[in-house]
């Protein structure tokens, strides 16, 4: 071991005391760029850190290897005052830091980039990479914080690439367990800003039941800002009862089309309390052209119980879309649509029918002015939906699309502004919802209180209030968490809060 990288006490209590050898975690702090060089592939124990110091800059990639244990992970991290300390892969390795096979590992607190500075494409590069391949097992606890990844290969498409990723590959039976990326800033990525990925999961949707193989357990993406991406930028996959949440998904897609973020292989997976801005592509054919997968959210296929609630979706081209491919029990409710360009719903696939029991209730649609925006996004048809509480409004002259009538579509109890109901209505109500101040959510709203939001909630006299159908298992709150009120539910995000006058004023 060299002298030059700096050490934490380890030391072992001698043969002479007839005690076996205990060994205590090592600490390896790099201030020059010949210490990282000297640990960059050094094999780790239980409990051992890789410290860089704040304020500098390192060229490679780091690459350790070992592993920790339940009691004690191996992270890496920074020491010291000032800015995170910078690893620059400079596009000439696979990524910036990478893990191999990893259990119980924490990185937090680094910025990371990978690329030679043009908009070229420069491979198949990572800031971030995880990666089990050829050696089976379940891996567990790997922990991502605080990173700053950015500039990462050129602007390019690919969704097998980008900022930060975990995969499985040349395995059979394999999974992780307690996957966290949180609190991360990612943009101006080639590829795919967060992504995950399996050989060997899936879901087989079957006529009576579904098999799922190898789905990763306790995958928690939260709280990080993903920013102009080549292709989505987060998509998620592989996963039982995943939360993907309070996630800023911004500038999505700009050398691909793809909707901000979707959902593949996975069971149960909630994506939830997200704003999802920009991807509007380019009709010219600059960065990826066309306009199919230009939305915030999509619920995709081979997947079941998918939950796609609470979301905030604004200035994409449409707000969510939903594929025909097979997938089954979608729920999209309690979110809010503002200004999405030129729809709210996207059913893709068109011509395939095998998605089952979407329910789409208590959601709020908000169009201005001057966009020319159909309710069913390209003109696709509509399948095996029912829309129900749902606010349709538009300040000029809403339209539906050309086969809007769908197949086995239902609309039920939904209010309708500036747009004519949908002919399968039963219990319409055309009428001016009365919201607060709506239209000035704006950008990058505080994902924690929801509050700019509140321009959507409903004045007094209201005709949605206690107009709603009542919804089984509609998870009991609305976008801002007030209890529903199952004797008098009304339509829309927003519950009215009776007892409570000072809130529901557009705070």
């Amino acid at each position: 071991m060299s002298d030059a990288i700096m050490k934490c006490s380890k030391f072992t209590l001698g043969l002479l005391l007839l005690i076996p050898a205990v060994c205590l975690a090592e600490d390896y702090r790099v201030d020059t760029q010949k210490k990282f060089d000297e640990i960059r592939t050094i094999e780790l124990q239980p409990g051992d850190t890789i410290s860089l110091k704040r304020g500098m800059t390192f060229t490679g990639m780091l690459a350790p290897r070992g592993n920790g244990s339940e009691d004690a992970p191996v992270r890496i991290g920074a020491y010291g005052d000032g800015n995170r300390p910078v690893i620059h892969a400079k596009g000439n390795h696979l990524a910036g830091v990478m893990l191999k096979n990893p259990s119980y590992w924490e990185v937090d607190s680094l910025e990371v980039t990978n690329t030679d500075g043009s908009d070229q494409d420069q491979g198949n590069l990572f800031g971030i990479y995880v990666l089990v391949e050829r050696v089976e097992g379940t891996y567990r606890h790997v922990h991502i914080n605080d990173c700053y990844v950015h500039n990462v290969n050129g602007m390019v498409a690919g969704k097998g690439r980008g900022g930060i990723h975990v995969h499985m590959k040349k395995v059979k039976n394999s999974k992780f367990d307690d996957l966290r990326i949180t609190n991360n800033r990612v943009e101006n990525i080639g590829g795919v800003g967060i992504g995950n990925n399996s050989t060997c999961a899936k879901v087989n949707l079957q006529k009576d039941g579904y098999q799922a193989i190898n789905l990763w357990t306790r995958v928690y993406v939260a709280g990080n800002r993903v920013d102009t991406t080549g292709r989505n930028n987060v998509i998620a996959r592989a996963s039982k009862d995943a939360i993907y949440e309070r996630n800023i998904l911004a500038n999505s897609s700009r050398r691909d089309t793809g909707h901000s973020i979707f959902c593949f292989n996975t069971d149960g997976i909630k994506i939830q309390y997200n704003e999802a801005y920009g991807n509007v592509g380019d009709t010219d054919n600059k960065d990826g052209g066309g306009e199919s997968d230009r939305g915030g959210f999509d619920a995709d296929y081979n997947c079941i119980n998918t939950y796609i609630q609470y979301n905030y979706s604004h200035d994409n081209l449409w707000f969510c879309g939903i594929m025909k491919k097979p997938t089954r029990n979608v729920v999209i409710r309690y979110n809010i649509s503002q200004n999405d360009k030129h729809g709210i719903y996207f059913y893709g696939f068109d011509r395939r029918k095998q998605a089952e029991n979407v329910h789409i209730y208590n959601n709020t649609h908000y169009v201005r002015k001057g966009l020319d925006v159909e309710v069913f996004a390209e003109g696709r048809t509509p399948i095996n939906s029912t829309f129900e509480n749902n606010i349709f409004f538009f300040e000029g002259n809403g339209q539906w699309g050309p086969n809007a009538t769908g197949i086995n579509t239902v609309f039920r109890n939904n209010v309708y502004h500036n747009i004519e109901p949908h002919p399968s209505e039963t219990q319409a109500i055309v009428d001016d919802p009365e919201f607060e101040r709506p239209g000035k959510a704006g950008f990058l709203i505080d994902l924690m209180t929801l509050n700019e939001l509140r321009g959507y909630q409903l004045r007094s006299g209201s005709p949605c209030v206690d107009a709603g159908v009542v919804i089984e298992n509609s998870g009991g709150k609305d976008l801002v968490r007030t209890p529903i009120d199952t004797g008098g539910t009304d339509i829309g995000a927003f519950e009215f809060q009776k007892t409570a006058s000072s809130i529901g004023k557009g705070q």
